[in-house]
C-alpha cells in the first residue's frame, strides 16, 4: 500500500506548468486503472431546491419527479413575483348613502310625469291625424284616462332610454341620485328597462290610483326598515350624494310647476269628458233656415254660428264637436253668370284661404251644379265646394275635414244631406 501511495503522488501532484497525461477532457485528473476516486454529487443526488440553485435543468432532474414541481418557483420568488404583478381592482359599491324613501317618490313622480306627458303628447297627435279609429275611441267616457295609463309604461322606457343616455334622468340628477348596479357599474339600457317595467307594476301599481297606493306604501316600509325595495333586490342601489340647497331649491319649483300642469290638465280632461257624455247622448235640435224657412234636425255633434261675408251675405257655420269638420252654407244671386262662371269667380275669391283647382259640372237633384275639390293653402284640412243653381240663387256648401277625414266622413255626409234638404228637395 505504501509503494501504491508512493506510485500516485506524481500523477496527484503534477507540476504547475505542465498538464498531466492522465487528465480528462475536462481538465479532471483521470485515476488509475484500479483506484477509484472520491466524486462530487451528481445534480440527481441533490435535493431539488440546491439543483434548482446550482442551474440546472430539467434534462438532469430524476425521471420520477413531476414536470410541474420542476418549474414551480421557489416560495419566496413567487412572493416577490405577485408584488410586482399589475393588480385587478374589482369594481366596489358607492360610498354615498342609500337614498331614503321621500327623495326617491319625488324624484320618481317629476321623471314619470314629463316622461309620460311627452310620450302622451306626441303619441296622441300622431294618431289624432292618422287613426280614425283612435279618435273614435277617444269619444268613449274613458277613453283618454286609458290612453294616459298606456302611456306610462312607454315613458318609463323612455326614461331608461332619458338614463342610459345622459347618465341620469332630471328628477333623480336635481336631488343627487342615482342608480347604480350592486358591484357600483352604471346599469345598460336593458337593465334600466327591466327594473323601470319592475317600477310600473311593483311601484306604481300600473298607474291605477287605489293599487298604487298600496304598493307605493308597500315600498316606503321596505325602505324604512332598511331593505332595498323589490324591483331593486340585491341588483340593484339607488345612492343619495350631497345636493346644494339652491338645487333642492330648484327641484322644488320645477316639482309645483309640473305638479300644477298635471291637475290642469286632469281638470281639463274632466270637463272635456263631461261634455263629450252631453253631446253623445243629447237630442237632435231644430234648425230652419231662414231663406226658404224649411227645418231640419241637426245632430247633437254640430254647432251652429252665424256670420256674415264680406259683402254681408249670411254664412250659416256648422262646427263638429272636436273641430275636426266645419260646414259652410250660404247663398247669393249670381246675376247672368253660369255656374261654372260663378263657381271659378268665387274659388279666384278663395285662393288665398284654398287651392281649388279645376272642378267639374254635376247634376244635384235635377239641378245644375258645380263641384271642386281641394285642400288648404296652409294647413292639411280637406276641402270640397258644391255650388248648387236654385230658383236664380246660386247656393254653395263648402266642407272642410282635417285629418283624418274618414274620422268625419260619415257624419258630414249626413249633415250635408239635411242641409240640401232646406234649400231643394230631393
Amino acid at each position: 500500500m505504501a509503494a501504491g501511495a508512493r506510485s500516485l503522488r506524481p500523477t496527484m501532484q503534477p507540476p504547475a506548468q505542465d498538464k498531466p497525461a492522465n487528465t480528462g477532457h475536462d481538465g479532471a485528473v483521470a485515476p488509475p486503472p484500479g483506484v477509484r476516486m472520491p466524486q462530487q454529487p451528481s445534480p440527481c443526488d441533490m435535493p431539488i431546491k440546491q439543483a434548482c440553485i446550482l442551474g440546472n435543468g430539467p434534462a438532469s432532474m430524476p425521471a420520477n419527479i413531476p414536470a410541474a414541481t420542476l418549474h414551480k418557483p421557489p416560495h419566496h420568488a413567487s412572493n416577490i413575483q405577485a408584488q410586482n404583478a399589475p393588480h385587478h381592482i374589482p369594481h366596489t359599491p358607492p360610498s354615498d348613502p342609500p337614498a331614503r324613501a321621500w327623495p326617491r317618490w319625488l324624484a320618481r313622480s317629476f321623471d314619470v310625469w314629463w316622461h309620460t306627458g311627452l310620450v302622451a303628447l306626441l303619441l296622441g297627435y300622431t294618431l289624432c291625424r292618422t287613426s280614425p279609429g283612435f279618435l273614435r275611441w277617444l269619444e268613449t267616457p274613458f277613453g283618454w284616462k286609458v290612453f294616459g295609463l298606456l302611456c306610462i309604461p312607454v315613458g318609463m322606457l323612455l326614461d331608461a332610454a332619458v338614463a342610459t343616455l345622459a347618465g341620469n334622468t332630471p328628477g333623480k340628477a336635481m336631488l343627487g341620485l342615482r342608480v347604480t348596479l350592486a358591484d357600483g357599474r352604471a346599469p345598460r339600457l336593458g337593465e334600466l328597462a327591466g327594473r323601470n317595467m319592475g317600477v310600473w307594476c311593483a311601484g306604481f301599481g300600473f298607474g291605477l290610483p287605489a293599487v298604487s297606493l298600496v304598493t307605493m306604501a308597500r315600498q316606503g316600509l321596505r325602505l324604512r326598515r332598511g331593505e332595498p325595495a323589490s324591483y331593486d333586490g340585491d341588483y340593484f342601489l339607488v345612492r343619495a350624494g350631497p345636493v346644494a340647497r339652491w338645487r333642492k331649491a330648484g327641484f322644488g319649483a320645477c316639482f309645483a310647476v309640473l305638479f300644477l300642469v298635471v291637475v290642469v290638465l286632469d281638470a281639463v280632461d274632466r270637463q272635456d269628458s263631461r261634455e263629450m257624455a252631453d253631446v253623445l247622448t243629447a237630442p237632435p235640435y231644430a234648425w230652419t233656415n231662414p231663406a226658404t224657412g224649411r227645418m231640419a234636425d241637426i245632430p247633437p255633434q254640430w254647432r251652429y254660428e252665424t256670420f256674415f261675408d264680406d259683402d254681408g251675405s249670411v254664412l250659416h257655420v256648422f262646427t263638429e264637436h272636436t273641430e275636426h269638420a266645419v260646414l259652410l252654407l250660404a247663398s247669393e244671386a249670381h246675376g247672368d253668370a253660369t255656374i261654372a262662371q260663378y263657381t271659378r269667380a268665387l274659388t279666384e275669391r278663395l285662393a288665398g284661404q284654398f287651392a281649388l283647382p279645376g272642378g267639374q259640372a254635376d247634376d244635384f237633384r235635377g239641378k245644375p251644379s258645380w263641384v271642386v275639390t281641394g285642400e288648404e293653402n296652409h294647413g292639411a284640412a280637406r276641402v270640397r265646394l258644391r255650388v248648387v243653381e236654385v230658383r236664380g240663387q246660386a247656393w254653395r256648401m263648402l266642407a272642410l275635414q282635417s285629418p283624418p277625414a274618414a274620422y268625419t266622413d260619415e257624419v258630414v255626409r249626413e249633415l250635408d244631406e239635411l242641409l240640401w234638404d232646406t234649400v231643394t228637395a230631393r
